[in-house]
């Protein structure tokens, strides 16, 4: 199979089954109407776990940008504009972080996912807020920046011992 549809093919399933699973949580926590700071820190475990293994299983370079682009398009589907800006956006950061550090290996998962979830998680609040004409303050967004960081540098470490381990059982290449 061609190295690009194979980027393509993969980046599909995994923001498929990222959102797929992220609306679920959305939906079954009610967490998007309990707080803006609740729905992407629920969003940063399950969904960003999916993507985590999907970067390291896409394993080429555009694999973040496609998977961000890709749920960006997931997004601006379902009428949910502002989430398609911080795809972008988090997609983008992860790409360029992959170029600096590669796909695979528990620096580059643990630092890429941290990446990813730090631009997804913070974007998502500010332009969150912003929706609510809310401005948040800036030792609270800091804060929470910071947390949405440590989570998805907790994630990497996590989606790093599955892919390791379906690499070793021939899973995944």
């Amino acid at each position: 199979m061609d190295e690009k549809v194979r980027l393509w093919i993969f980046a599909v399933i995994f923001s498929v089954a990222s959102y797929v699973v992220s609306a679920g949580i959305s939906l079954g926590t009610a967490a998007y109407a309990a707080s803006i700071f609740l729905d992407p820190l629920l969003n940063l475990t399950v969904p960003l776990l999916i993507l985590s293994v999907g970067f390291q299983a896409i394993n080429k370079r555009g694999g973040a940008f496609a998977i961000g682009l890709i749920s960006a398009v997931l997004f601006a589907l379902t009428f949910l504009f502002f989430l398609m800006a911080t795809a972008l956006v988090a997609g983008t950061l992860t790409e360029v972080s992959t170029y600096l550090l590669g796909y695979r290996g528990m620096k580059a998962s643990v630092l890429n996912t941290a990446v990813y979830g730090l631009g997804e998680g913070a974007l998502s609040v500010y332009i969150g807020a912003l929706f609510l004409h809310y401005a948040v303050p800036i030792l609270p967004f800091i804060a929470f920046s910071l947390v949405f960081a440590a989570l998805g540098a907790f994630v990497g470490y996590l989606g790093q011992s599955i892919s390791s381990y379906m690499i070793k059982s021939g899973l995944m290449k």
